[in-house]
């Protein structure tokens, strides 16, 4: 019989093998796209024939037909890492890209260029200011060993190794295996630069709550 945890596991297992798939899917296509964008553009071949010639205007006007496009293709491919990452940060880097594309094709536009240039630096502020630097030793969370551990890393500033494990659960029971350590409550183990302590556990002996202190 399903209990509702090993549901809430099956679905976010289904959930994730279909965002990989549009993942997967938009990353093809802009593939696809960026070929033809250079094989169809003109002034690609003929920006340094405009240059010389001494049309600075339409030289101008090429390169900002030239970059706009390719500043979307880096937005597309940073929503991706955003999508397969699921790290907040992104966000600005998407912003801060998206809103220089703007900025290009507004040209000469002063009221676009500068609305364009305070958003980048309400942006710029905020990044600076108001993101978290830095996660002090001694810092303790209580969360569902079900994280991944690349979240956990972004979420307390540390190190632990995820090459071969992507779940908090999995790296647990691989390193219990290892050292001959028996799942309990109130068991620790350290790994890299957090200790995990086991805080309460299911039917089977899998932990299902834990609490990981910041060591360093």
């Amino acid at each position: 019989m399903l209990t509702a945890k090993k549901v809430e596991l099956i679905l976010q297992k289904c959930a994730e093998a279909f965002l990989i798939a549009i993942t997967v899917t938009l990353l093809i296509i802009s593939v696809i796209l960026f070929f033809e964008f250079l094989l169809a553009s003109p002034n690609l071949l003929h920006i340094e024939e405009i240059i010389l010639s001494g049309h600075m205007k339409d030289a101008t006007e090429s390169l900002k037909e030239i970059i706009s496009p390719l500043l979307m293709f880096v937005i597309v491919v940073e929503l991706i890492i955003m999508l397969l990452k699921h790290q907040p940060r992104i966000v600005f880097d998407v912003l801060l890209i998206a809103i220089a594309r703007e900025i290009i094709i507004a040209g000469h536009d002063f009221k676009n260029v500068l609305l364009g240039t305070l958003s980048l630096l309400i942006l710029f502020f905020i990044r600076k200011f108001l993101t978290l630097k830095g996660v002090p030793p001694g810092t303790a969370v209580i969360i569902d060993p079900y994280i991944t551990i690349e979240s956990l890393n972004e979420m307390l500033d540390v190190h632990i190794p995820f090459e071969e494990d992507k779940y908090l659960i999995d790296l647990i029971e691989r390193i219990a295996r290892e050292r001959g350590i028996a799942l309990k409550k109130k068991k620790t183990i350290d790994i890299a630069n957090v200790k995990i302590e086991i805080l309460d556990l299911d039917e089977k002996g899998k932990p299902i709550l834990v609490r990981v202190i910041k060591t360093a």
